[in-house]
């Protein structure tokens, strides 16, 4: 065997140990052995080269085995032997946090996105991780990397923005900028294919290979896992739920509601309730005032959520029928109205859809971003060992 060769299976072995003690949370060399058929001399020799390098640890024994002698040391993931930094650069607010080998949020942070876009946005990005760090009380050298959600489309082989339209951004080359200032390794997506990844790690998607997450936000966003692998297309664009027309009489005289934007995101989205509302009653009506004013019975609130709604439900629906995914996540601010928004989309889905399918929201609320970021670090990251 070329030395090469002995290298790249020794790497992959290292993987499928260190996942197979992830999984199993405690246990022994003789497990994971029998459990991915190596040789019990191999998993020896690993196992103690993932011990040398703190992936691993060991936590005492387990119960002796029925011939006696030595009771075997169990084995468990060192989840804080490293962390990630989770960006995720909305165009209202960016959210970042630091996140142990676990997925678990140690640290975080916001601040608004348009007050610092046009001059110091990344500066701005690196005074807030610095701040974590020290809270944390961690050294560079103890973060592995980061993972950068973004609201738009983006070449993650380039790591280059093609077109975001909230940010104002157009081939913007955004893995370059914050390598540059981080000296790190440096991945970044879509921030709906994030939250996907996030959600197949450790949220409602977990043992599921065919899931849609749809972010409704100020604009509306999907992302698609279809067998257990995220789906991007061929020009990055997949899950632009934003643009599916639900209505051909209204799609033939629409305004987006902001430049770039979708027919569907322009109808059903936060901006374009908050704006319809707004303009009926002659005040400044934010998506969220708009839900309560719903739930209160306001006829103008309930007049134009509703239609929101239907063209949601109708969009979600298309989706079912073309992808059937075992299950549909609603993430994003306006999935704060889960309840009303899973009426309307599963009343629609039982009318047109050829079979049902779960719907449930977002398991992390604002943590979303951050654990979508660290998902995609670790979804591209082949360096673990290295």
């Amino acid at each position: 065997m070329q030395k090469g060769n002995a290298a790249y299976i020794k790497t992959v072995n290292k993987r499928l140990i260190l996942q197979c003690v992830i999984e199993e949370d405690a246990v022994t060399r003789a497990a994971i052995a029998k459990k991915l058929s190596l040789s019990k001399p191999t998993v020896s020799a690993l196992v103690s080269d993932l011990i040398r390098d703190k992936w691993l640890v060991e936590t005492g024994s387990m119960a002796a085995s029925k011939e006696g002698g030595r009771k075997p040391m169990s084995l468990t993931f060192n989840a804080e032997r490293s962390y990630i930094v989770g960006i995720d650069i909305g165009g209202t607010n960016v959210v970042l946090g630091i996140t142990d080998l676990n997925g678990n949020v140690c640290a975080h942070r916001e601040f608004p996105t348009q007050q610092h876009l046009d001059f110091n946005l990344l500066e701005e990005i690196k005074r807030n991780v610095e701040s974590m760090k020290d809270q944390l009380r961690i050294k560079h050298s103890d973060i592995l990397g980061i993972g950068t959600g973004i609201p738009g489309v983006t070449n993650i082989d380039k790591g280059v923005v093609i077109e975001a339209p909230a940010l104002r951004w157009n081939n913007y080359p955004i893995r370059e900028r914050l390598t540059e200032i981080f000296h790190l390794p440096v991945f970044v997506d879509n921030d709906v294919n994030n939250n996907v990844l996030g959600e197949h790690w450790k949220g409602a998607g977990k043992e599921k290979d065919n899931i849609v997450y749809i972010a409704i936000g100020t604009g509306i966003g999907s992302g698609l896992m279809i067998n257990g692998h995220l789906y991007r297309g061929s020009n990055y664009g997949a899950g632009e739920i934003g643009y599916l027309v639900t209505d051909k009489n209204v799609a033939q005289k629409y305004h987006p509601v902001h430049r770039g934007y979708g027919f569907l995101e322009s109808v059903a989205g936060g901006s374009a309730i908050s704006m319809q509302l707004s303009e009926r009653l002659q005040d400044n009506i934010t998506s969220k005032e708009a839900f309560a004013l719903y739930a209160d019975g306001n006829k103008d609130a309930i007049e134009i959520v509703d239609e929101a709604l239907e063209n949601l439900a109708i969009g979600i629906t298309n989706y079912v029928s073309l992808f059937d995914p075992e299950l549909v996540i609603l993430g994003g601010g306006v999935s704060g109205s889960f309840s009303i928004i899973h009426k309307k989309v599963m009343d629609v889905m039982k009318r047109y859809a050829p079979q049902q399918c779960e719907v449930v929201r977002s398991s992390f609320g604002e943590e979303a971003g951050i654990i979508g970021g660290a998902a995609l670090f670790f979804n591209e990251y082949e360096d673990l060992f290295n």
